[in-house]
This record gives structure tokens, C-alpha cells and sequence, in this order.
């Protein structure tokens, strides 16, 4: 525009012109910055290539179990997620059969935690929820706390009920602790 109004003849109006241009331009990369910055700080949800990308690097993992063995049970149920700045905070729900121990469900979450760190970026963290492959297909939404539970009018804890039926009084008076308060110089 600038180049415009030298080749042109009475053409200085472009000037402004290229400056809201510019402008516009500045306030649009700045927008782009603030609002990744303020989801950086507010934790969202994790989108749907994370959860495509955590889902593969698990199954991956969990098909390295399957020889044959109760193993080939193992399923991975559910991928959820949190991005806390530039990390991400990850729920697996597995199921495995109901009567493996919990040394045989700590084998299974370290072998998923281990591959995803290594093979997905961004990561750090991974919370794994195990299941009996029994039951009905769950969902970590469960673990919320659902609507006919009463919520508490204030967070303050409750109140205990307390009686005094030993016999005993109580002195109220405060008594130095040391037994210096009544000495005289």
C-alpha cells in the first residue's frame, strides 16, 4: 500500500489504509497468543488426536501382555484427559479378570505408564483405573459424584456430637503454664 501511494497520484489515503491493515493483523496474533496462554492456564480437556495418540501407544503396550494367558482378557475401556499447561494428565480405565491380584494390576499399569512416556508426547502423568472385565462397560464418569447426593450447604466439615457423660467440672479459668504469671519480684 505503501508502494501504491508512491506509483499513484493523490494516492495518501492508502497510507491509513496499511496501517489498520498492520493493526488488524497485530491484534489477531495477539489474540491467538493470549488465548492459548489463558487455556494453558485453565485446564481443558484433552482433544480427540491426544486421545486417539494415548489409546494406540496403550493398546500397543497392553498387546505385548497377550500370550496366550488370562492376559488376552486385558482391555483397555476408556481414555480421558486433562492439558494442564503443556502437560497432559491422562485416566485409563482397563479391565482385567476379576481375580488378578493387585501385584498383577501394578505389572500391567507400569508397563502402559512406561510406554506412554515414551511414545506420546507431552504426557506426565497417567492414572490408571482397573475394572473387572465381568462386569458391564464402565466409564470414568462414575466417579463423579452424582446429583441425589445432597451437597452440604458450607464446606466447613461437620460438626461431631460430643457429650460430657463422665463426671468431672471443667475449670475455665486460664492457668499460667509455666507458673511464673503469679511470682512477684
Amino acid at each position: 500500500m505503501i508502494a501504491g501511494s508512491n506509483v499513484l497520484n493523490n494516492a495518501s489515503w492508502l497510507d491509513p489504509i496499511g496501517g489498520l491493515v498492520i493493526s488488524l493483523m497485530v491484534i489477531q496474533a495477539g489474540w491467538g497468543n493470549t488465548k492459548s496462554a489463558l487455556f494453558e492456564l485453565a485446564d481443558v480437556g484433552v482433544d480427540e488426536e491426544m486421545k486417539d495418540n494415548v489409546r494406540r501407544a496403550a493398546t500397543k503396550a497392553l498387546e505385548g501382555l497377550k500370550t496366550g494367558s488370562p492376559a488376552d482378557a486385558v482391555e483397555l475401556r476408556s481414555v480421558q484427559g486433562v492439558k494442564s499447561g503443556q502437560n497432559y494428565l491422562m485416566d485409563l480405565e482397563i479391565a482385567v479378570p476379576a481375580n488378578w491380584t493387585v501385584e498383577q494390576t501394578h505389572g500391567v499399569e507400569e508397563l502402559v505408564r512406561e510406554r506412554l512416556g515414551a511414545k506420546v508426547r507431552g504426557v506426565k502423568k497417567v492414572r490408571v483405573r482397573f475394572v473387572s472385565n465381568d462386569s458391564a462397560q464402565h466409564d470414568l464418569l462414575d466417579e463423579f459424584i452424582g446429583p441425589d447426593v445432597s451437597p452440604r450447604s458450607s464446606p466447613e466439615p461437620e460438626e461431631e456430637e460430643h457429650s460430657h457423660s463422665h463426671n468431672h467440672d471443667h475449670d475455665h479459668k486460664h492457668k499460667p503454664v509455666n507458673g511464673n504469671a503469679n511470682k512477684r519480684k
